[in-house]
């Protein structure tokens, strides 16, 4: 055999073997490359239930002299129970401002035609202040499901009044995720 013949024989088969070499190492490095088609998310969800009753949902603080403070505590023990009739919540408390006549504003202090109200969940112990009649007050940031939260408010008549006939308002108990 001639040595030129040898040598073209020779890289030949290095180029030959090589090549086989680069398609395998091609064809296992795909392999391990490739990207999955599908994977799988684990998921957990927990059904949610807002709802809330309020017993007896009526309070009457009566005749009450001007620049005065009246509780549900004092006047006629009309505490209101609050039922967290779905999951575990938030109790929020807003008010609107009292109508009949001339309408008394809602307001952190008593003035001329302004009343204040506040609200308890310890009997008349502590107090908090409601702001506005649009905005709702945190009365109890955690109310457990299926039990009552006993709710007390203490309404604070005006400094004056334009008028002295009866007024009305509603109080709203809104329970939300905590």
């Amino acid at each position: 055999m001639r040595a030129s013949t040898f040598m073209k024989d020779f890289r030949f088969s290095i180029l030959s073997g090589g090549m086989v070499a680069i398609v395998v190492f091609a064809v296992i490095w795909g392999q391990s490359a490739r990207a999955l088609t599908e994977v799988t998310v684990a998921a957990t969800v927990t059904a949610t239930n807002l709802a809330v009753s309020v017993a007896d949902g009526s309070i009457a603080f009566g005749s009450v002299a001007l620049n005065t403070a009246t509780t549900t505590v004092t006047a006629g023990n009309d505490t209101q129970t609050v039922t967290n009739d779905g999951s575990d919540a938030a109790l929020n408390v807003k008010s609107s401002n009292a109508t009949g006549g001339t309408t008394w504003t809602l307001g952190t202090s008593a003035g001329s035609d302004i009343f204040k109200l506040e609200v308890s969940t310890t009997t008349g112990s502590t107090y908090m202040t409601l702001q506005a009649t649009d905005t709702y007050l945190t009365a109890s940031s955690s109310m457990t499901s299926l039990l009552d939260q006993d709710l007390d408010f203490r309404f604070t008549t005006p400094t004056a009044s334009t008028d002295f006939v009866e007024k009305s308002l509603t109080i709203t108990v809104q329970v939300t995720t905590q």
